[in-house]
């Protein structure tokens, strides 16, 4: 799994303990409701410029083992939906998201290409610009555990397992005053994230929701214009605020 495989321990470590954890709560509660609910979410995604590296954007003197490069993005909203069903305090729900980013550069050793004019050339050190979009889908199935203190404020905690579909867009690029295409593509991988945030409840009906999730993705893998392939190591860091419906 990758860069991926420490995150997904703690994700299901998450998703385990707030299985036993419901069952007292629910029990302390005295008869929580049970029953659908939607919600709906947007916000504000940070992601950590990720690590782009492959058969040619590399570390230049020992290949694509170390030195990973550095793609820089513009940072901007996300949102979703998500619908699921509750059992007391544990929730279990279906969620979506999309978000889109525009490029602006990346940072490798050593990059190779083919420019436009169908001359290959090698930088080292290079620093291209670009122009294109990161455009990323998520779909999650999520377990979440309410904390309920008997008044309208619930704090609550959890994590998801899915999966994203990331593209770029149309992606062309000048280094060093030669222009280049990148790639246009996209690619399906594992995802996982993590949930903690508050609902401050107004009704049994309607609650207002803000939140933290963290995102970790199974680095994406693209076709260069070489014929060889980079992947990028995708992390996020996403603040939200939302609606959520009982029903």
């Amino acid at each position: 799994m990758g860069r991926c495989a420490p995150f997904m321990s703690v994700v299901l470590a998450t998703l385990s303990a707030a299985i036993p954890v419901s069952g007292p709560a629910i029990a302390a509660e005295g008869g929580a409701s049970n029953g659908p609910y939607f919600r709906v979410f947007g916000g504000y995604s940070l992601i950590d410029d990720p690590s782009i590296q492959g058969d040619n954007i590399t570390n230049g003197s020992t290949g694509n083992g170390t030195g990973r490069g550095t793609l820089h993005q513009t940072n901007g909203p996300w949102g979703g939906a998500a619908a699921g069903y509750r059992w007391g305090v544990l929730r279990l729900e279906g969620m979506g998201s999309y978000e889109s980013h525009s490029l602006k550069s990346f940072d490798s050793p050593q990059f190779s290409y083919v420019d436009t004019g169908g001359t290959r050339r090698t930088d080292l050190n290079a620093h291209p610009t670009l122009d294109g979009n990161l455009r990323i889908f998520t779909g999650f199935l999520n377990a979440v555990l309410d904390v309920k203190f008997g008044s309208p404020f619930e704090p609550f905690v959890g994590g998801g397992i899915g999966f994203a579909n990331v593209r770029m867009n149309d992606v062309t690029g000048v280094s060093n005053g030669n222009s280049f295409n990148l790639t246009d593509g996209s690619d399906t991988v594992l995802a996982f994230q993590a949930l903690v945030g508050f609902a401050y409840r107004f009704t049994p009906t309607f609650a207002a929701e803000a939140g933290y999730r963290f995102l970790s993705l199974n680095d994406p893998s693209f076709s260069d214009n070489l014929g060889g392939s980079f992947d990028l190591g995708i992390e996020a860091h996403q603040a939200w605020i939302g609606l959520r419906v009982d029903f």
